[in-house]
């Protein structure tokens, strides 16, 4: 039974962002006028569709533009994102919608064209480039009327404030609260081919935001709310969902979309690993969040007593209340999925331990990580990291459990 639902205090100041309105649902794309009559007054006009070429190769993005057409808009179709779209591509893009006076941007794909699509919004009504608006920012004309329709099991990028882009070579995030679209659509046909690899990928990085989003210092009652729910519909799932079933897949998606309504409250160090990870061999950002994801569940064990034991219930199904056990269960169901679960697995090189754990700190750092980023801490969990000790890996911070109790 997992009934019991830990929430934190009430009475702190906390901030909940979500889309005011999800349209769910097999086939729900093909509603894509409907939700920008009613949630934008549009009737007609320009849009841009940026779209993951994949997409539009697979035929996926078919339901949406002839739907477009069929209610009288003229479509400017978007592709060539890339997995990292960089600053350059995106302001082409931007320039082009300007060019076409388009009136809404609707962004269909992974999580980077929906990122992607969050900041052309903003430059279709702002100055400057993308490189002009990163960290966080309030754009004083605000951002054009934006619908996002996620085509992966993992990103959750459609109910996010943050958008990532390459700008001079490094990936750099842009974080502002009208990135939350005024409309997302959850539609599981989207969903439904995805290559195995595809599904554990995004599904462990959706997975890690839930997680992290709960342990997260500015967790709020609605963000641990949707955590949990996330939580408790990715973890039966994901298998199912990697091998190809349909209710799977399907659950995996929402689950996704709440964990990514559950990560305007942030992230932590896992994110942060997982990035110092991908710098020393570059991976799929899921795969990296896969790997990081049980130790740094082993890294933050010195957690609120009932925010742990609420954790580790939604993780294993009600079955424990064991932190070392959730992590566990973790790392096995990252081996059933085909990821690495070790540095050595993930051919991170030897010796570059020191230069992660400081990368971490010093590049990403997390001061709403529930256990402070120390160095020495993190360079005795990734020695953990190196064979998949994941004792040795509470060992890192099992010091200052003991000095807490």
């Amino acid at each position: 039974m997992m009934s019991k639902r830990w929430v934190p205090a009430l009475a702190s100041p906390t901030e909940f962002l979500s889309p005011p309105a999800v349209l769910g649902g097999r086939g729900s794309t093909k509603q894509i006028a409907k939700l920008l009559r009613e949630q934008f007054g549009l009737t007609e006009g320009t849009v841009l569709v940026a779209a993951d070429d994949a997409v539009v190769n697979f035929g996926l993005a078919e339901n949406l533009l002839h739907a477009l057409e069929g209610a009288g808009f003229r479509v400017v179709l978007r592709k060539g994102f890339g997995s990292e779209p960089t600053a350059e591509i995106v302001d082409a893009a931007a320039e082009e919608a300007r060019a076409a006076k388009a009136r809404a941007v609707i962004g269909i794909g992974g999580g980077s064209v929906l990122d992607s699509s969050k900041i052309i919004s903003l430059l279709m009504l702002n100055d400057g480039t993308s490189a002009d608006w990163l960290g966080v920012v309030d754009p004083p004309l605000g951002v054009a009327p934006l619908v996002l329709i996620p085509t992966t099991c993992g990103t959750g990028a459609e109910a996010t404030r943050i958008a990532m882009v390459t700008v001079d070579g490094a990936k750099r995030a842009s974080s502002c609260t009208r990135y939350v679209p005024q409309a997302a659509i959850i539609d599981p046909d989207l969903v439904a081919s995805l290559p195995r690899g595809v599904v554990a990928s995004t599904g462990m990085d959706a997975l890690a935001h839930a997680i992290e989003s709960l342990m997260a210092t500015s967790a709020s009652p609605l963000s641990a709310h949707h955590a949990i729910g996330a939580i408790e519909m990715l973890m039966p799932n994901l298998d199912k969902a990697a091998a190809g079933d349909q209710d799977a897949l399907a659950s995996c998606l929402w689950g996704s979309h709440l964990a990514g309504q559950a990560l305007n409250a942030g992230v932590v160090m896992g994110h942060s690993l997982a990035y110092c990870l991908s710098y020393e061999n570059p991976m799929p950002h899921g795969t990296s969040c896969a790997l990081a994801l049980p130790y740094c569940i082993a890294y933050n064990q010195n957690l609120d007593p009932e925010l742990a034991s609420a954790l580790a219930r939604a993780i294993t199904g009600g079955q424990s209340e064991d932190l070392h056990t959730a992590a566990q269960a973790i790392l096995d169901l990252s081996k059933r999925l085909g990821l690495p679960t070790t540095l050595d697995e993930a051919n991170i090189p030897e010796g570059t331990e020191v230069a992660i754990a400081q990368r971490c700190v010093r590049e990403y750092p997390r001061p709403t990580n529930p256990e402070p980023l120390e160095e020495d801490s993190l360079e005795r969990l990734l020695a953990a990291m190196r064979t998949g000790d994941l004792a040795a890996a509470f060992e890192s911070t099992a010091q200052t459990a003991e000095v807490n109790r």
